[in-house]
């Protein structure tokens, strides 16, 4: 009898224990900076960082890329994709996936009006035409799955309009999902 009470005892301490990790929050993604294009870099970052906002306006958890980054080397995963080493990388952190993209186009040129008194008139204010594109991706980081993604492409003209403006614009119009779609691993259990 002590011995099954003893048993007991030694057992109560471990009942609130797991001895596997939790699984994910399905809505825990890290954010990869953007690949850029452009002779800047700080548009790839601009970028992600007004996905990223989209993100958690939608109630996504936003891992930031620095973070993402101490886990991920940037260089490979533009280069290779997103590796076992990587995935188990972010799963060990509990993160469910990660939104990577590129910036493919963002430019600005100045219009020249046809006549003589519309160019005079228009010295004040510039036409712009503007042109971005701009890709978006998340990937599951249970099976390297794609779950969502977005090429969005524009070409605008205004008055002093710039490339950013339009970015801005076009990410706030991306479908952004309020909700991923299951991992394939979720989809293939047997009923």
């Amino acid at each position: 009898m002590k011995r099954i009470i003893c048993h007991i005892i030694l057992c109560i301490p471990l009942a609130g224990c797991s001895l596997f990790r939790s699984p994910p929050d399905t809505r825990t993604v890290a954010l990869m900076p953007f690949f850029s294009t452009a002779s800047s870099k700080s548009i790839g970052q601009e970028a992600a960082d007004r996905v990223a906002l989209e993100l958690v306006a939608k109630g996504y958890i936003v891992i930031d890329r620095s973070t993402a980054t101490a886990l991920v080397n940037e260089t490979k995963f533009y280069g290779s994709g997103l590796s076992d080493d990587m995935r188990n990388a972010l799963q060990s952190r509990n993160i469910a996936a990660v939104v990577f993209g590129s910036v493919n186009d963002f430019s600005c040129e100045t219009i020249r009006s046809p006549s003589l008194v519309a160019s005079l008139a228009s010295n004040m204010d510039k036409k712009n035409r503007c042109t971005v594109s701009l890709t978006a991706k998340i990937a599951d980081t249970t099976t390297g799955r794609l779950l969502w993604g977005v090429t969005i492409n524009d070409t605008s003209e205004g008055v002093n309009l710039t490339a950013m403006e339009l970015m801005k614009s076009l990410i706030r119009k991306a479908d952004i999902k309020e909700t991923l779609p299951p991992s394939l691993n979720e989809q293939a259990k047997p009923e």
